[in-house]
Formats: structure tokens, sequence, C-alpha cells
């Protein structure tokens, strides 16, 4: 059993099977490889977001692309920094298409819904934010029927302060898509060419256009 092995059975655990037969249109196929391009982008930028280990288009489960990022060693705590890096990196996409094509698809939604919930629990559970350590939920508890440990007043600043954590997300997104413009393209293009990178091959890319691969010991 090969480190190639176990990729592909995190593959297939976290996003399902590969649907080889869900051939995308000439035009799907841009958007969802500048879409996939700009996750694998930021992700390469910001400096506490796990490294790329593949970038794909072949459908999976209900994903029409992904990109897989996986920490160099286990982890058990989740830092601030993390968290706002993987708010950026999961916004990525959704600022690529933007920025790239004018408009906006369905294809982020999940990657709003992933966000938001992170940007959420930073606000409400572990203390992450302007708001100070205060936890908004009691341990366990989550979904619609939870009982609510705080007051309307709080409710507005809770709502407040995930919009601006997902605001300033969306802005670092931003920035590096559009100075690392060159960087977007050579990705989405090489993808668009052959479906799958995986990161050896990300990694020269990313050198190519001036931006340096993580390394084991600057993630300590």
């Amino acid at each position: 059993v090969a480190q190639y092995d176990l990729i592909r059975s995190i593959e297939k655990v976290m996003l399902g099977p590969e649907r080889k037969s869900h051939v995308l249109s000439p035009k799907e196929k841009k958007i969802t490889a500048y879409h996939e391009a700009g996750h694998a982008l930021v992700a390469s930028v910001l400096p506490d977001a796990d490294p790329v280990h593949k970038i794909s288009i072949i459908a999976r489960g209900s994903a029409g692309g992904y990109t897989l990022k996986l920490p160099f060693d286990e982890r058990r705590l989740m830092s601030r920094a993390t968290f706002l890096d993987d708010i950026a990196m999961s916004l990525g996409g959704y600022v690529a298409e933007k920025e790239i094509f004018g408009d906006i698809t369905t294809g982020p939604s999940n990657d709003l819904e992933v966000a938001s919930n992170m940007a959420r629990q930073m606000v409400m559970r572990y203390g992450m934010s302007t708001l100070g350590p205060i936890a908004f939920i009691p341990e366990g508890e989550k979904g619609p029927f939870a009982p609510k440990e705080y007051s309307e007043v709080y409710g507005e600043k809770i709502d407040n302060e995930v919009k601006r954590i997902m605001d300033d997300a969306w802005n670092r997104a931003r920035l590096i898509v559009t100075e690392r413009r060159s960087a977007l393209t050579a990705i989405a293009e090489e993808l668009m060419r052959v479906e799958n990178i995986e990161r050896e091959e990300f990694d020269k890319l990313l050198l190519v256009n001036g931006i340096t691969p993580k390394k084991r010991q600057e993630m300590l």
C-alpha cells in the first residue's frame, strides 16, 4: 500500500466514487477549472492553509470538481489563523468565477455553506472574534431547535461578526486571485488539459509562476 492508494481512499470516502460518465460541456469545464484553480491558488499563498495534494475536474459524488488539501501531520487543534485561511480558501472558487467570468454559478454553494459555518463556529463556539471569550452554543448543541444562549442584541452582533469575517476572507481571496492572475490561468489551463493535477506537478506549476510550495518545517 503506497501513498497513492491512501490518497485515493481519502478521496473516495470524502467525496464519493469518480463519475467519469458525467461529462462537462466545454463552458462548464472551463468554469470548473478556474473555480478549482481559485481554491488551489489561495490555499497555496496563504501561510496557514494546508498544502494542496490534488486538484481535479473529474466529478466525484455531487462535486463537479475538487481541490484536496491535507496537512503534513495529523492535527488535533485548529488555530484562529488556520480557520481564517481555510475560510478564504473556501471562497477562492467563488472569487475566481466572479473575477474571470463576471458572474457566478451554483458551483460554490457548498463552499459558501462550509465557509459560513466555520465563521459562525469561530464566533459562537471558540471565542475567536471581537466578541471575546464567550461561548454562545452549549457543547454538543446545534440545529434550529437548540436552545439559544444569547439575547437578540447579541444575535445581531454575532451576525455582524460572521459577516465581517466572511467579508475579510473574500477580500483576501480576491487580492490573491487578482495579483496572481497568471498563476490562476496557468493552473486552470493545465486542469482543462489533463483534468487531474497531482501534488508534484502542482508544485512545479507554482514554482514556474513565482510561488514557493509549502514545506513541512514551515507548517510546524
